[in-house]
């Protein structure tokens, strides 16, 4: 029994011993950072992890273990210090030293940063080493810069450069290498500013399609989701969450992709599902069209529509035309206050919010949300205001 032991614990001690040896570490030394607390953040998507946290040494220096569950990380880091700029320095399997002197840093042992840094002073490198996460990181950043100055109108949007621009989203851009690069936001979003609804649908189902990371495909189908519903664009948002429903790589949805999945299946031409706690049922044939409204009515937005559709009622009515109103207020006497305004009959409401049955049966995920039906009660458009609609 006492063999068993002494053999359990030498095998325990060479266990964490092995693991000690092989763990990523990073040695740093910034004198004037003394005796500070330091953070040590990875990037994911628009997301950050603190990785690691700890305090510099009397001498300002500090020996920071990256841990394992991080191990197979590449990307941009962060060492944020309280009160004080961050260094940022990449990450990917390499037990480097870093020292700041002379107002730069100076690399030890790895290749990444060197190749990354001689980029940024404009020393180099001189020959491309594609193997390395810092070029593909230049290449973003390259990417990042052109998109910006084209979002922003600085550049002169010519048929040519914008072809480049889709071209390289569809084709080119590294999502998985974007995803830990700190510049997630700056190149998707100015992407969504460049080229309309359609042409960023179109980019954004190529890139997805070519990602081969779950967790990134995951991440960059949640933050479209934001996108077009913050834009109320029901074009981008019907080229984009069909092929994710379809692509049947999320396979239990949660929270507003649930909704959206929901909403992907009321596409135009679709017939719409009777709304709960109507009385008189939406017959097809009875009117030209019929105009749908989820609102709340303590949404800024939605008091604007909703006075735009009082004001203008009587003509809505005069083209035989059907208003439905479907309130997701959860207080009754607010609700009534704002309801008895309206002059129309078909006002619901049970009280439930975005999650009573004709909110998920609709896949209402903001408010306001329109939507206007043929004769047929079929989706002829979704939309995020009255003006948008033509009827």
């Amino acid at each position: 029994m006492k063999r068993i032991t002494i053999f359990l614990f030498v095998l325990l001690a060479l266990l964490f011993t092995s693991s000690s040896v092989f763990a990523q570490q990073i040695n740093v030394t910034i004198p004037e950072d003394a005796n500070s607390q330091y953070y040590l953040i990875f990037n994911k998507g628009l997301k950050q992890d603190t990785v690691q946290s700890g305090m510099f040494s009397f001498g300002g220096s500090a020996t920071i273990t990256i841990p394992n569950k991080y191990k197979d990380y590449a990307g941009m880091a962060s060492l944020q210090v309280s009160g004080k700029k961050s260094a940022m320095f990449i990450v990917n399997k390499e037990n480097f030293s870093v020292n700041y002197a002379d107002n730069q840093f100076v690399f030890k042992n790895s290749p990444e940063n060197d190749y990354l840094y001689a980029y940024l002073k404009q020393t180099g490198p001189a020959q491309r080493d594609t193997s390395l996460y810092a070029d593909k990181f230049i290449e973003l950043l390259q990417y990042m810069n052109m998109l910006s100055g084209m979002a922003s109108g600085q550049q002169q949007r010519n048929l040519e450069t914008l072809y480049q621009i889709h071209q390289y989203a569809q084709n080119e851009l590294n999502a998985e290498a974007l995803y830990t690069s700190s510049l997630w936001y700056f190149i998707i979003d100015p992407l969504s500013r460049i080229g309309g609804q359609k042409a960023f649908g179109q980019d954004m189902v190529k890139l997805l399609d070519r990602i081969k990371s779950q967790l990134v495909f995951e991440a960059l189908a949640d933050d479209l989701l934001t996108i077009v519903n913050q834009y109320a664009w029901d074009d981008a948002f019907d080229i984009i969450i069909p092929y994710v429903v379809e692509s049947g790589r999320i396979e239990h949805p949660q929270g507003n992709m649930y909704a959206a999945f929901t909403l992907a299946k009321l596409r135009k031409g679709m017939l719409v599902p009777e709304l709960e706690g109507l009385q008189a049922p939406m017959v097809a044939g009875k009117y030209a069209h019929t105009i749908l409204f989820f609102y709340e009515s303590d949404c800024p937005n939605c008091k604007l529509e909703l006075e735009k559709l009082i004001a203008r009622y009587p003509s809505i009515k005069e083209k035989n035309v059907r208003l439905i109103s479907i309130s997701a207020d959860h207080d009754e006497n607010e609700y009534k206050t704002m309801a008895s305004r309206f002059q129309w009959k078909d006002k619901l409401c049970d009280f439930k919010g975005f999650g009573g049955t004709n909110y998920t049966n609709y896949g209402i995920i903001g408010t306001p949300t329109y939507f206007l039906l043929d004769k047929d009660n079929k989706v002829i458009g979704r939309y995020g205001s009255l003006d948008a609609m033509s009827f």
